[in-house]
C-alpha cells in the first residue's frame, strides 16, 4: 500500500457462523490431541451501488478444524467450522481504476487479509477453549 490516500479503514469484522461438535468424554482425556486447521480466504472488491456507498474491500475467511487424539488420528474427537467477514472501507474520492490493479497483486492481498485473519484465528480458538478444546499452539498469524 503505497498512496496513503488510497488505503483502506478496516470498518467492520464480523463472525458470520461458528459450529461445532466434540465428544467431551474424549476432550476430558489426558491423551495428547493433534488439532488441523485448513482456512480458505476469498476477497472481494465491492463497487459502490449508490453514489454515497463507498468502494469496499472484503475479506472472507472460513476455517476448518479437526481434532483427533495424537495415538488414533484416524478416530476423530472434534469438527468446528467457522466463517468470518472483514470489511475494508476506502475513502469517497477513490476510484475502482485507482484500486483494481493494486487489488490483483499478492503482497496488497496480502495486507488486507493480514489485518483480518488474526482476528479470525484469535476468535477461533477462544470458541474452542470454551469447549474444552486445548489449542494453546494454534498459530494465530499466516
Amino acid at each position: 500500500m503505497d498512496a496513503i490516500e488510497l488505503r483502506p479503514q478496516l470498518a467492520s469484522f464480523r463472525v458470520v457462523a461458528f459450529s461445532g461438535k466434540h465428544n467431551p468424554i474424549a476432550t476430558a482425556n489426558p491423551m495428547e490431541m493433534a488439532f488441523e486447521m485448513q482456512p480458505q480466504i476469498d476477497l472481494e472488491l465491492r463497487l459502490p451501488t449508490e453514489k454515497e456507498n463507498p468502494l469496499e474491500a472484503v475479506v472472507h475467511i472460513k476455517i476448518i478444524g479437526k481434532a483427533a487424539l495424537k495415538d488414533l488420528p484416524d478416530q476423530p474427537v472434534g469438527h468446528f467450522e467457522a466463517e468470518y467477514e472483514a470489511r475494508f472501507v476506502y475513502p469517497a474520492n477513490v476510484k475502482e481504476s485507482d484500486i483494481t490493479p493494486r487489488f490483483e497483486r499478492e503482497p496488497y492481498q496480502y495486507t488486507l487479509v493480514s489485518q483480518a485473519f488474526p482476528l479470525a484465528s484469535s476468535h477461533f480458538r477462544r470458541e474452542l477453549l470454551s469447549m474444552g478444546i486445548d489449542v494453546r499452539n494454534l498459530p494465530l498469524g499466516l
